[in-house]
């Protein structure tokens, strides 16, 4: 089969021909028809998120079940699946109390600690994978299971929006950001998308957001309510610099809550704990999404409640002009890297 490999840390991944591997207890080998690629792949690149080298990179991938192995039930030849890419245990407190994102025994993630799917087939643990419905294309679902169930996780359960809320996504251009727009939008929150880039601020508006706000240098709450119109019920941060985290907070009314959502270094100051006490504002965190929860935003997708938006594709041998567009901030939505055959 073909393989991406990454030897040294930073370096340049190239093409290789590998044995398709067998799938021993516990394991399905997935034919993977496409891979979606963002910014969380710089920093596996990088080895930030720790593993192990040489390594296949690619975890938002859509396939179908070639293979099973030896206890796996449940699962059948040909069935289309995703998967979460974070190697959880199953049974931690966390796992079995429906947090499995903060997984006490977590290994890792696919494409870093072992090995991902920008490869014509994928070998995963059976307790990683998720059905695919009816009626998803495979690559959309790939990127459906990262880009769309991160957002779905945000707003339900770490901003608990419902509808008639307002909802502001800073960094809403980005390849998850566009999707949180999507996910707010279906959850029923008038949406304000802030998004510094002209370009993307326009194909935001011609998705009909109900409104877009491209803030200046000098960004504070003071400004984000005044443009907006009034304060917000939540506010999801994509960029997560100490300057958006502080104009996130300024820009919550009563009882809002920041949600951020983009990983960075950045720490925040300025923050004022009276006005945090007497308004009750909240900030958390949000990492990724859960199984139900992938499975859930499948489902938004395929009854059409929300859209995915692939900005580009790339061949497999292409990954390198993928990361480039990647680096260059040169595409709205997501790059969806086609894998199989006619796909």
């Amino acid at each position: 089969m073909r393989a991406m490999v990454i030897d040294d840390w930073a370096g340049e991944l190239k093409l290789e021909q590998r044995p398709v591997p067998s799938p021993g207890a516990g394991e399905v080998l997935v034919r993977v028809h496409g891979c979606g690629a963002g910014l969380t792949l710089m920093n596996v690149r990088r080895g930030v998120l720790g593993g192990s080298l040489p390594r296949v990179m690619g975890h938002e991938f859509g396939g179908t079940i070639e293979a099973v192995g030896e206890g796996v039930v449940g699962w059948r030849e040909g069935q289309p699946v995703v998967a979460t890419f974070h190697l959880i245990c199953g049974h931690c407190v966390w796992c079995t109390s429906g947090r499995e994102t903060l997984c006490s025994n977590l290994g890792g993630i696919i494409g870093a600690a072992i090995d991902g799917a920008f490869a014509d087939y994928v070998l995963v643990p059976e307790r990683n994978l998720v059905a695919v419905p009816d009626g998803i294309d495979l690559g959309v679902a790939g990127v459906a299971s990262d880009a769309v169930a991160t957002p779905y996780h945000a707003a339900r359960e770490r901003a608990h929006l419902v509808p008639g809320q307002r909802a502001a996504v800073i960094g809403a251009g980005g390849g998850v950001g566009v999707h949180m727009v999507e996910v707010a939008r279906a959850f029923g929150a008038h949406v304000t998308a802030v998004e510094r880039d002209p370009g993307k601020a326009e194909r935001l508006r011609e998705l009909g957001v109900d409104q877009v706000i491209v803030p200046g240098d000098e960004m504070t709450g003071e400004s984000l309510v005044e443009e907006a119109g009034g304060p917000f019920d939540a506010v999801f941060d994509f960029v997560s610099s100490a300057p958006t985290i502080e104009a996130g907070v300024g820009a919550l009314g009563r009882g809002g809550t920041l949600v951020i959502v983009g990983a960075s270094p950045a720490v925040a100051g300025g923050l004022q704990s009276i006005d945090m006490i007497n308004s009750e504002k909240a900030i958390v965190g949000a990492r990724y999404a859960t199984r139900a929860e992938i499975r859930r935003s499948l489902e938004l997708v395929a009854d059409g409640s929300v859209a995915v938006h692939i900005g580009r594709h790339f061949e497999l041998d292409e990954i390198e002009d993928a990361f480039a567009a990647i680096r260059g901030n040169e595409v709205f939505g997501r790059i969806l890297i086609d894998i199989a055959e006619g796909a």
